[in-house]
């Protein structure tokens, strides 16, 4: 009897183990995921501010060549990461108003010759875009970190 009950006290510790192991790397594998969606989001809002002060500066400034600067690639990395990492109607929405609006504002920049009245219609719906997709971010982010 002895030994029956050391084997099943070992089997028992064993699955224990093996459980616990489980545990920890899934709560690992969603904290990475959560830490990858977090920079993501964070950087489309750093990227695209980082666009409209570019702007400011060619147009109040006189600088040129400040927006064809701005790192698109690591923009367009960053909409990718969001797009794998959440299914998330709310964020995704933001994020494709997000990126469809810098898109039109950066098109009608480069143009030249930008008339007072669209540039600042443009603008107004990116800043209104961007805002969106900071409380969509942090609403998605919130509620992970309350669910872990």
């Amino acid at each position: 009897m002895d030994v029956w009950g050391t084997l099943l006290a070992t089997a028992t510790g064993a699955a224990i183990a093996l459980l616990g192991q489980y545990l920890s790397k899934r709560s690992e594998a969603r904290a990475k995921t959560l830490e990858l969606l977090m920079n993501a989001c964070a950087h489309i809002a750093a990227s695209s501010e980082d666009v409209l002060n570019r702007i400011w500066e060619e147009r109040e400034l006189n600088l040129e060549g400040r927006v064809a600067e701005w790192d698109l690639a690591s923009h367009r990395l960053a909409t990718a990461r969001i797009q794998i990492l959440s299914q998330d109607a709310g964020l995704l929405t933001a994020l494709r108003e997000v990126n469809d609006a810098g898109q039109a504002l950066g098109a009608y920049w480069r143009r030249g010759n930008a008339e007072e009245s669209e540039y600042r219609s443009r603008r107004d719906r990116y800043r209104t875009a961007l805002r969106v997709f900071i409380e969509q971010s942090s609403r998605v982010i919130g509620k992970r970190l309350e669910n872990p």
